[in-house]
């Protein structure tokens, strides 16, 4: 009877929406590839043999999952790995991760939609990167005795606070779910207090440590090299910057480069079909750029505006010091793992809701600096070009807390192998 309801709200919700839909469609062409497969049609072929299902809503989920499917593909040979987004963006990215037999776009969850995927892709069980809580998905695989398992589990207070209004119908949605790898133990107790069934949830860390340790595959950054050669002098990698933020940034590298004449910067923003409009924004600033895209030998200019996925993380290496977006905004902050990896010294913004507890450790490791308002952008930012021994000891603390954070991949992959036992077919 609640599935019932939740599918009669779910088609008001789209029939409400559809002009909106609509619109995207024919506007958006991000939109438009996924039509089909939201709608269960047009599928890959798979291989035959048993199935590992793994759904990773965007880039930053299908980069954190990279490590755990390299580790169940070593675990399950003979098993065929499949990934699942959202996300134009994060299917880009799927497609490239070793060990995928298949990718494809989450159905809409609508039960008959929902229905023809599970019949077509017959998985051995549905492995879901942090909290994406899809009610009639899961019911269907349950109905089919297929397992759950969320990993890397995070619950916010906001969302928290959001599902406690529907603790009634909580409890049911969350019953198919064999397992909850949670993050830290106040995601653990958030999951508990929405309904999870306690025997159910594990405190295995975050799986971001332990990905963020892994380097590029060398054959990846020999492709970086031959793209773009290493660039001289001095270089600030903006990273997954939004809306709001572009404008910040640039008028603050502007003005360092009056200080600081050997500064360069790598632009990163978090959706690259921004790049248009951001290299418009680059040209209204007065600087010169180039957008990577269209790079062709060295980069002479003043910014580089990377307009494709998959070089960030690789990127990187040839920065001095990171600047992690989504942070200036009220979006709650983007990935400073990575940055931290490389032994960068970061900047972030007031809003990082998303990393709580990232934050608080490179921030009492005194690994990062966290801006107050966004007038504070050039004061830091000239007092660490200014001073190369702090630069040095800020990113060697970032790295040592991502060192002092890793394991929790190996515990993860305990937990699944102890739940798949339990559940041979």
């Amino acid at each position: 009877m609640i599935h019932a309801l939740y599918t009669l709200l779910l088609l008001l919700l789209l029939l409400v929406t559809l002009p909106l839909w609509i619109w995207r469609y024919y506007r958006t062409p991000k939109y438009r590839h996924t039509v089909r497969q939201r709608l269960g049609l047009g599928l890959p072929i798979l291989p035959s043999g048993p199935r590992i299902w793994v759904h990773a809503v965007s880039v930053g989920e299908v980069l954190a999952a990279q490590g755990l499917i390299q580790q169940l593909a070593a675990r399950f040979p003979d098993h065929a790995i499949l990934l699942s987004t959202v996300t134009k963006t994060g299917q880009q990215i799927a497609q490239t991760v070793p060990g995928v037999a298949a990718t494809f776009y989450l159905p809409i969850d609508l039960p008959w939609i929902v229905r023809r995927v599970v019949r077509h892709l017959r998985p051995r069980c549905l492995i879901v990167l942090e909290t994406e809580l899809w009610p009639m998905l899961f019911h269907v695989l349950a109905e089919q005795q297929i397992p759950v398992i969320l990993v890397n589990g995070r619950l916010s207070p906001r969302s928290f606070r959001h599902y406690c209004k529907f603790l009634r119908f909580m409890k049911l949605f969350l019953a198919p779910v064999h397992l909850f790898a949670m993050q830290s133990a106040a995601d653990a107790q958030r999951m508990q207090g929405i309904g999870a069934v306690p025997a159910r949830i594990l405190v295995t860390g975050n799986i971001k440590y332990d990905q963020a340790m892994q380097p590029p595959d060398p054959a990846r950054l020999a492709e970086l090299a031959q793209r773009l050669p290493r660039p001289e002098g001095l270089i600030w990698l903006a990273a997954s910057t939004h809306p709001g933020e572009e404008e910040i940034i640039l008028a603050c590298f502007t003005a360092l480069q009056r200080d600081f004449p050997p500064l360069r910067l790598i632009l990163v923003p978090r959706h690259p079909e921004r790049g248009a409009e951001v290299a418009a924004l680059v040209q209204r600033q007065g600087c010169t750029g180039v957008r990577f895209s269209q790079l062709t030998g060295a980069w002479q200019e003043a910014v580089l505006l990377v307009d494709q996925v998959g070089w960030l993380t690789r990127l990187y290496g040839y920065a001095h010091l990171a600047f992690v977006g989504g942070s200036l905004v009220p979006h709650g902050g983007q990935n400073m793992l990575e940055p931290a990896s490389w032994g960068l010294p970061i900047v972030f913004g007031p809003h990082t809701f998303n990393f709580k507890d990232v934050t608080r450790q490179l921030l009492e490791a005194e690994g990062a600096v966290q801006l107050q308002r966004a007038e504070e952008l050039l004061p830091v930012m000239r007092a660490l070009l200014a001073d190369a021994p702090r630069q040095q000891r800020m990113g060697a603390q970032a790295k040592w807390v991502i060192a002092q954070n890793t394991g929790a991949l190996a515990r993860t992959m305990g937990a699944i192998d102890d739940l798949l036992d339990k559940h041979r077919p």
